[in-house]
């Protein structure tokens, strides 16, 4: 099935959220934006239903923002329901032939690129979860490489991919990284591993009702917040990272 669009010059999220609950699960243009940025805070809203009440209630849908030929796109799915909806990743890798960077023919090679699980064109999820091998002939001999489907149904070349990952996945430089002081005992990431010592498989929405009961108000509501947007997956300890993540300082001296 493709993934489906229902663009409009104005956005009309009514239209984009009927379309999602009929196909659970999958991928929804929702909208065209001309900034990246109003795409993603639009993105960041949607899981929360933050001002947003055609996506709600919270937890109800998600969203990403991605690049697209005409603007920055808002993809979105319906996720309620008793079956868990696949996870789609960041990153795919996949083998592809490539024939030397050379003005003069160098013969067939297969080689593995990564690149975004996100279609170049339309930022449709691109279909990570259909490669499957392609054996071909050239010249005496067999090769394989692979071959995928994206449901948005736009076409992926071989040249085209091995641009892509040489130009948006480059190493990033290496550096040390800040290392994160310990929470205090009695901050309210500390109070929160405290109890998680204590009490395996603590979840979430126990840490923040504690936080409530110490007075952490602030810290209780982000808690939950995260919560509604993770569709209830998180742990106490999770809580506490994101907590201290947000507010706490770093040691000096590098990476461990």
């Amino acid at each position: 099935m493709k993934s489906r669009s229902v663009y409009r010059a104005t956005p009309d999220h009514a239209a984009a959220t009927a379309t999602a609950r009929e196909e659970r699960g999958q991928w929804v243009m929702a909208c065209l934006y001309p900034s990246s940025a109003s795409a993603k805070t639009i993105a960041r809203r949607v899981p929360i239903a933050e001002m947003m009440p055609a996506y709600e209630p919270a937890g109800a849908y998600e969203a990403y923002a991605a690049q697209h030929t005409d603007g920055h796109a808002l993809w979105v799915r319906y996720v309620v329901g008793d079956e868990p909806v696949p996870v789609l990743p960041d990153r795919m890798s996949v083998r592809i032939r490539h024939d030397g960077d050379g003005p003069g023919y160098c013969g067939v090679g297969i080689i593995t690129v990564t690149v975004s699980t996100r279609c170049p064109q339309c930022g449709g999820p691109r279909g990570f979860d259909t490669v499957i091998p392609h054996r071909f002939h050239h010249d005496g001999d067999w090769y394989v490489a692979d071959r995928w489907a994206n449901k948005c149904g736009h076409v992926d070349m071989y040249d085209a991919v091995l641009a892509e990952s040489r130009e948006v996945l480059l190493p990033l430089v290496a550096a040390p990284l800040p290392v994160p002081a310990p929470p205090a005992e009695d901050s309210p990431a500390g109070l929160i591993l405290t109890a998680a010592k204590k009490s395996r498989g603590m979840h979430a929405q126990q840490a923040a009702r504690l936080l409530d009961v110490h007075g952490h108000i602030e810290e209780a509501e982000r808690i939950r917040a995260e919560l509604r947007s993770r569709n209830g997956h998180m742990s106490a300890k999770q809580a506490a990272d994101l907590l201290h993540a947000l507010s706490g300082p770093v040691a000096e001296g590098g990476v461990q």
